[in-house]
């Protein structure tokens, strides 16, 4: 069960007063660039938090599915939490045909998709894409949208997000060589990381 438009709008302002005690100042550059159909959120990821300033950041009028690894659903009630919402859970280092499919078709269905390429929180450095990202956008025939997080940060300082513009991906044919996904998703991590340039 996914939540409804008036719960997803009262938790995004609850949890909004909430983070503002934790970064104050938030800054976005960006925010119109977001389409208003199916597209793939793909950025950076350092801290646990980077979903809800991400959500912060496209605004409460867009509700968005976000995938993240699947041990999130097993714990004692965020887990049936962040079922409600819509979290799309993924098997770590497996062929998680379920977990594609399920994307895929929120894609289809005009639903917009929130995906860490780097598959975990890049803490020390930039970390290298999972092709994931840009397969279901090519698959979903969706754009892709870069989007940069600042990666140096502490408590009560201001933080900035970049959003950038987004584009499509497309290969020779169908059915991409795991060579071509590979140099797409360096492309995409390229993106999101000069982005960042001057932000910090």
């Amino acid at each position: 069960m996914k939540a409804d438009g008036h719960c997803y709008h009262f938790l995004f302002w609850v949890v909004r007063i909430a983070m503002f005690f934790w970064h104050p100042v938030f800054r976005v550059t960006g925010r119109e660039r977001v389409p208003e159909d199916a597209c793939v959120l793909c950025s950076n990821h350092m801290g646990m938090a980077d979903p809800l300033w991400t959500i912060f950041a496209v605004g409460r009028k867009r509700f968005f599915r976000i995938m993240a690894k699947e041990q999130l659903l097993k714990l004692p009630l965020l887990g049936r939490f962040l079922k409600w919402i819509g979290l799309i859970g993924v098997k770590r280092g497996e062929n998680d045909v379920n977990a594609v499919r399920t994307a895929l078709k929120a894609l289809r269905d005009g639903e917009q998709l929130l995906i860490y390429p780097e598959g975990t929180r890049a803490r020390n450095g930039r970390l290298p894409g999972k092709t994931g990202a840009v397969l279901l956008a090519q698959r979903a025939g969706c754009p892709v949208v870069p989007i940069y997080i600042q990666r140096r940060r502490h408590p009560f300082s201001p933080l900035r997000m970049v959003i950038g513009e987004p584009y499509t991906i497309s290969f020779a044919s169908r059915r991409a060589t795991a060579e071509e996904l590979r140099e797409a998703t360096d492309a995409l991590m390229d993106r999101i990381y000069a982005l960042g340039a001057g932000v910090g």
